[in-house]
């Protein structure tokens, strides 16, 4: 009888742990917008990786830069071929943490606001970085979002002198994620 209640709790608590798994969005949607004096400049990916774990709070993002798209293909080129270096430096990633990760009930249907902090590697230069991140939880889904600004010279973005005012120097980052629950 005790081995049968043993065996009983280790499957409980071996199922319980099974289901804290991430919650994982592979079509999340990353944009950038760049306003400078000569020419606004704007990309969007549709594929990108995001991962939230509600019991660690633990948030994690990953994108393939050449997955970045824009309306002239002459940007796209530029992009990764000269300012992005993307075949030396194919990912942008993010790593950290919900702050109020405590104070936060994600069973409850609504929508809040919860501050994460981290690490933002692009450009193989990885940089502090704390956002508000916005979730709308519902029955079966917890939307993500997220926007924030990055400096270009932080990340040693080099920008050729003979376009430096086609681009800006403090690029504005969206990010959206739907988290199947």
């Amino acid at each position: 009888m005790k081995n049968g209640i043993l065996t009983f709790l280790i499957v409980v608590v071996a199922c319980a742990h099974a289901m804290a798994q991430p919650l994982i969005d592979r079509e999340g949607v990353a944009s950038f917008f760049s306003e400078a004096p000569m020419e606004d400049i704007e990309a969007v990916n549709r594929e990108v990786l995001g991962a939230i774990d509600l019991d660690k709070g633990t948030l994690a993002v990953s994108m393939l830069m050449k997955k970045f798209h824009f309306d002239k293909s002459l940007m796209e080129e530029h992009f990764n071929e000269n300012y992005l270096e993307s075949e030396k430096y194919p990912k942008a990633t993010f790593k950290g943490m919900i702050k109020n990760l405590a104070a936060l009930d994600f069973s409850k249907e609504g929508t809040f606001e919860a501050e994460a902090e981290g690490e933002m590697e692009i450009h193989g230069v990885a940089k502090p970085l704390s956002t508000m991140v916005r979730f709308e939880v519902a029955s079966s889904t917890l939307k993500a979002s997220t926007d924030f600004s990055i400096s270009i010279a932080d990340h040693d973005i080099d920008i050729p002198k003979l376009v430096i005012k086609n681009i800006a120097e403090v690029v504005e980052v969206k990010a959206v994620f739907n988290f199947k629950k």
